[in-house]
């Protein structure tokens, strides 16, 4: 059975949108705790963990920079992916490239492994961001266009909000 109703496909769609804002907020969230200080920390971690400082201020500037530098090769090849396989299995693409990031940053077991995962899914934020707009304006009637392309910017902020 297809689902017709605008609501409900754009209601899917823009759930990236509230993926993208909360990998926005996801890492100022946690740069504080003593825990990632530890174990990313660039110098020897001392016996009783008191004096973690984290990694140095330019190595945390790659690891923040990582996402929005994925985001933009992903939305550079965004267009090449769906002129390949359509805006609806980019998107689908893009699901699957942020599980596997989003993997890869759950078992990060160094910075490298950190940064690599933040760059998979930046490309995934890259390609979804610039797809799922277009897409959901394509298939809603004009009465409702706004609105609901509205939803994905409203998503990006939910995400934000819910991690802070």
């Amino acid at each position: 059975m297809a689902i017709g109703n605008i609501y409900a496909i754009a209601a899917v769609a823009v759930v990236g949108g509230g993926l993208f804002g909360f990998d926005i907020s996801s890492l100022s969230a946690i740069i504080s705790i003593p825990q990632y200080k530890c174990y990313f920390q660039s110098e020897p971690v001392p016996d009783d963990h008191s004096q973690c400082v984290g990694p140095s201020s330019s190595v945390q500037g790659g690891i923040t920079a990582a996402m929005p530098g994925g985001s933009w090769l992903g939305a550079l090849a965004s267009g090449f992916l769906s002129d390949m396989l359509g805006r609806k299995r980019a998107i689908m693409v893009g699901a699957v490239i942020w599980w596997i990031g989003s993997t890869i940053i759950c078992a990060s077991q160094n910075v490298g492994m950190l940064v690599v995962g933040r760059i998979i899914n930046g490309f995934c934020v890259g390609i979804c961001s610039a797809q799922v707009p277009v897409y959901i304006s394509e298939l809603a009637p004009p009465s409702k266009r706004g609105r609901l392309v509205g939803a994905q910017q409203w998503a990006i902020t939910w995400g934000i909000m819910i991690m802070f």
